[in-house]
């Protein structure tokens, strides 16, 4: 008798999470983004990176830096990424919902993820709508989630970024 067990839904093992940070590093002068791609069981697929050194002067308000900033940087990662995710994950740090709905506003479903905190485990808020039951995208969701991928990814991207640009001022509250 063969040993019966749980397998991943097809559609999650095929589908693609890309998670989205851009890190701002006042000192530099610069932002830091990275697109890291993984598959429903958490495995890397793809890492495109890009910096953006900001004007500076004071015809700039740091708001209007830092949507420029994020929105231009996002949308090079965009670009230079040579997969089709199916969901973008990104963090409340990087965006409201507004902001990521209207600036960054990928056609594909987009959720930021919610870390932890002491009486709340982390979850995920949609920005744009959610993927209806029948998607692949849903199935992948379900299955980040079920693996306890919903920030953990930003740990390996955030590391990535280290390395790739290790003469960066990483300061630890911009992380």
């Amino acid at each position: 008798m063969p040993v019966p067990y749980r397998k991943t839904p097809r559609a999650a093992e095929l589908g693609q999470a890309a998670y989205l940070d851009i890190l701002w590093s006042p000192t530099d002068h610069t932002f830091y983004g990275g697109l890291l791609i993984i598959d429903g069981k958490g495995k890397p697929l793809e890492f495109v990176h890009n910096s953006l050194v900001a004007p500076q002067g004071v015809l700039w308000s740091e708001e209007s830096l830092s949507r420029q900033g994020v929105a231009r940087l996002a949308h090079s990662l965009f670009d230079a990424c040579r997969r089709e995710p199916d969901v973008l994950v990104s963090l409340p740090s990087l965006s409201s919902l507004e902001y990521g709905k209207t600036e960054i506003a990928p056609a594909i479903p987009f959720v930021q993820a919610v870390p932890e905190e002491e009486n709340r485990p982390a979850e995920w808020n949609w920005i744009n709508e959610p993927p209806s039951s029948g998607m692949r995208a849903n199935l992948l969701a379900q299955e980040l989630v079920r693996c306890g991928y919903i920030t953990e990814p930003f740990e390996r991207l955030h590391h990535a970024l280290r390395l790739v640009y290790p003469n960066a001022n990483w300061n630890p509250e911009t992380e």
